[in-house]
């Protein structure tokens, strides 16, 4: 069994490179701006970090997971409005889950 110490010292571990991902990312971009062409990918990158981290989860995910990403994915595209793609995905996840998800 794990004691509560070692789970501690290892949440404190991950939050701490978590952050110094972000801060670094965000100089080296500060950094970056100044290069021609280098904007797009900088304006995109961002979309494609979550994507990374959204695509494998849904892959493994139940039906109701991936009629929600699907729902978040067509909204984006169609209106590039982030939060009505996330509360549509939510809403999907929220209200037809159990409809989705029932065997």
């Amino acid at each position: 069994m794990v004691d509560q110490q070692t789970t501690l010292i290892a949440i404190a571990m991950m939050a701490l490179i978590v952050y110094l991902t972000r801060v670094t990312g965000y100089f080296i971009g500060l950094q970056l701006r100044h290069i021609r062409g280098i904007q797009p990918v900088l304006e995109a990158l961002p979309g494609c970090a979550f994507m990374a981290i959204l695509a494998p989860a849904v892959r493994q995910g139940s039906l109701s997971e991936i009629v929600a990403m699907a729902c978040v994915i067509l909204i984006m595209w169609r209106s590039n409005n982030v939060v009505i793609a996330t509360g549509t995905g939510m809403a999907v996840l929220l209200f037809g889950g159990p409809w989705l998800d029932a065997n």
